[in-house]
């Protein structure tokens, strides 16, 4: 019996697939505008500015309000979603797209169970993960061991994608990182409203691919 390396397999067909890509011009390739002009020099003067004092380690982070709508209930369980603006710093506001200034997030909770007895993982997008229902499938299964889910759509992604985006495929390698301090911003903002306005005891975050760089 042969034995086959899945991981190998998947990173020679991704390799033989971005080189296709790439030759023969097939679609658009990631970062097209290159890597960002000024966009880049901001945040490497923020980098700059702010690595002394880890800003990533204060707490509590910018508070949020999402507002809610229901989008559908039954017995068990409810899906909400919720709009608020991103909690970025204001200069890097002026770097993202306007449409990537309204957060969305999906939030999905067992019913007739209180806060303090439940759990909620906020779950990060990976690559390519424009939509809420991938990750609120993960959800599901939760429920029944009272355990919230909470989906963030990144900036760049979904319906925060910039009009002139094709798919995924960030246009500058400047889009990626500040797609990423947002994303950072943003869910350490919600993980804040989970504990100090919705009242959960324990909280969690999680992410696949790029979404799991994110949460690290």
């Amino acid at each position: 019996m042969v034995s086959v390396n899945v991981g190998l397999v998947h990173y020679v067909l991704d390799h033989i697939y971005g080189t296709l890509l790439h030759r023969t011009k097939l679609g658009t390739p990631f970062f097209s505008r290159g890597w960002g002009g000024t966009k880049l020099d901001l945040l490497e003067r923020m980098v700059k500015q702010l690595f002394p004092e880890a800003p990533c380690q204060n707490w509590p982070p910018t508070a949020v309000q999402p507002k809610w709508k229901t989008v559908w209930e039954t017995k068990n369980s409810c899906l909400r979603e919720g709009v608020f603006r991103t909690t970025c710093d204001e200069r890097l506001i002026d770097a993202l797209p306007p449409e990537s200034h309204n957060a969305r997030v999906a939030f999905l909770t067992p019913k007739d169970v209180s806060p303090e007895k439940m759990a909620c993982v906020v779950h990060l997008a990976g690559t390519g993960d424009h939509s809420f229902e991938r990750r609120l499938r993960l959800g599901g299964p939760l429920l029944k061991d009272n355990i919230a889910t909470m989906v963030l759509e990144s900036p760049y992604y979904g319906q925060r994608r910039p009009s002139m985006q094709h798919g995924a495929k960030l246009q500058c390698v400047s889009d990626l990182l500040l797609l990423g301090k947002a994303t950072i911003d943003e869910a350490r903002s919600l993980l804040y409203w989970l504990q100090a306005e919705a009242g959960y005891g324990k909280m969690g975050i999680c992410g696949l691919s790029m979404g799991m760089y994110f949460s690290h």
